[in-house]
């Protein structure tokens, strides 16, 4: 007896839907690279907030400006304010990991040695504490412990962009395979977002929206969305009930929520 199309199972009506739109596309670049950039706010009113978005995988870039480390007036709150940024990101993300980038370099670099001063600082403040640091591995700069660049000039951006390219690609866990229902889980969650929606709540909207494609566990929801926020796509912590049944698709919502 034949089956009729009414009986198909969502798992094979997604899969048809996704066949086009997805996977021939991800066959043609299958070396392609998509990066999820957040910008950590430096001010210290912002640094109760951190912790929310501190994750264990991903790249972690570490900006400074290089002449507040050569300015005997402003070195200590620039060796303070790394400290604090170099021991968070140890303590929330151990193994990931940080490329230090110093700005600015248009400003210094035609008095000699002034570079070797900041690294040398740099290597005193770290004391080889940090083995995530990802240092130059070629080029004039290949002896440094951070990476010097100057956005207006655009010195040193090129190699920088190598350099975190290639720390993508090196993380293992970039290649792991995602499954096509719980993308189309995350496409119907985020697709909130166009009706003006912030948040979500997961004993109610997130559970249907999983079983409207195919993945009514909770388990399966609960890992996705644990995978998800790991990528910093969506927030959804779990720490507490109420927190758990919420899942911020908004990130600025959160941020002027706390501030």
């Amino acid at each position: 007896k034949s089956t009729s199309t009414e009986h198909a199972s969502p798992n094979s009506e997604i899969m048809h839907e996704y066949d086009e739109k997805l996977i021939l596309e991800a066959k043609r670049n299958a070396d392609s690279l998509t990066l999820s950039l957040w910008d950590f706010g430096g001010q210290q009113v912002f640094y109760s907030m951190h912790h929310l978005f501190l994750t264990k995988s991903g790249l972690y870039v570490l900006v400074f400006d290089m002449r507040e480390l050569l300015d005997p007036h402003t070195r200590n709150g620039a060796k303070t304010y790394l400290l604090f940024w170099l021991r968070s990101i140890k303590l929330h993300a151990p193994s990931v990991s940080i490329v230090l980038v110093g700005t600015f370099l248009a400003d210094i670099m035609e008095e000699k040695g002034k570079l070797q001063v900041i690294d040398k600082v740099l290597k005193e403040l770290t004391k080889g504490s940090f083995a995530q640091i990802v240092v130059p591995d070629n080029g004039e700069f290949e002896n440094l412990i951070f990476f010097p660049i100057d956005n207006k000039e655009r010195f040193g951006i090129d190699q920088l962009r190598r350099a975190v390219e290639q720390c993508a690609r090196d993380d293992k866990s970039v290649l792991q395979e995602v499954s096509i229902r719980s993308m189309a889980f995350l496409d119907s969650i985020l697709s909130e977002k166009q009706k003006q929606k912030a948040y979500l709540t997961f004993s109610d909207e997130v559970k249907q929206l999983g079983t409207n494609v195919g993945v009514p566990s909770i388990r399966e929801q609960e890992e996705a969305l644990a995978f998800f926020h790991e990528r910093g796509f969506l927030i959804h912590m779990t720490s507490t009930e109420i927190l758990k049944n919420i899942v911020v698709i908004n990130p600025q919502w959160l941020i002027d929520a706390l501030s």
